[in-house]
């Protein structure tokens, strides 16, 4: 019979392309889309962060500052499309001349997105707060922020929070409150084998 020639074939391997960092320029597009959040740090110290939520994504985030920690002063701002959920919890315990000041700015613009940022707080001695946040409302989308902090000594607090309806389907809750520490709350935390120290950072 007619023999044929068989030839055998090199199985290739996949080529692997090495991964490449997307950061430089996903940066460079937030630049270009927010320019009015970047160069803010060179005249004050202000730290800022940007972040372009895509749709259906889920990010939570906590954040501390409990004593030892030098001031801060921190801008953060976020963008939700649709269906992105943005959860935040900041505590902060200050002490001496410590100042900490944080602002957050939620704009929602997809359509069912969410936003809780929650900051709870105690201020020691002559140490200064200062919590701004600010939640938009533009599409059919819910938020809240709430700020609850102590104030002890000579120490110094204020809260700012903000919300803006820019759709009749917004859904937005704010709450502030600030109050000195009930010694009860100390007494009973002490009792369990804490220090006062200790207590009050349970506290926050």
């Amino acid at each position: 019979g007619k023999s044929g020639r068989h030839e055998r074939k090199q199985k290739r391997e996949p080529r692997h392309e090495p991964e490449r960092d997307n950061s430089s320029r996903d940066e460079v597009k937030l630049m270009e889309e927010y320019p009015e959040y970047f160069g803010l740090d060179a005249s004050n110290g202000l730290d800022v962060y940007v972040w372009q939520m895509a749709e259906n994504s889920y990010f939570e985030m906590e954040t501390a500052q409990i004593r030892g920690v030098d001031s801060t002063n921190r801008k953060t701002v976020a963008k939700l499309a649709d269906g992105a959920t943005l959860i935040i919890g900041e505590k902060l315990l200050t002490h001496g001349s410590q100042q900490a000041i944080t602002e957050f700015e939620v704009d929602l613009y997809g359509e069912n997105s969410s936003a809780h940022v929650v900051s709870r707080s105690v201020a020691q001695d002559e140490s200064y707060q200062e919590f701004i946040s600010r939640v938009y409302g533009n599409n059919c989308c819910s938020g809240h922020t709430e700020c609850d902090a102590i104030v002890m000594n000579n120490a110094k607090v204020t809260a700012i929070p903000e919300i803006k309806a820019n759709h009749t389907e917004a859904s937005l809750i704010h709450e502030a409150a600030i109050g000195k520490i009930a010694g009860e709350q100390l007494i009973k935390l002490m009792t369990l084998g804490l220090t006062e120290q200790e207590a009050e950072e349970q506290i926050v």
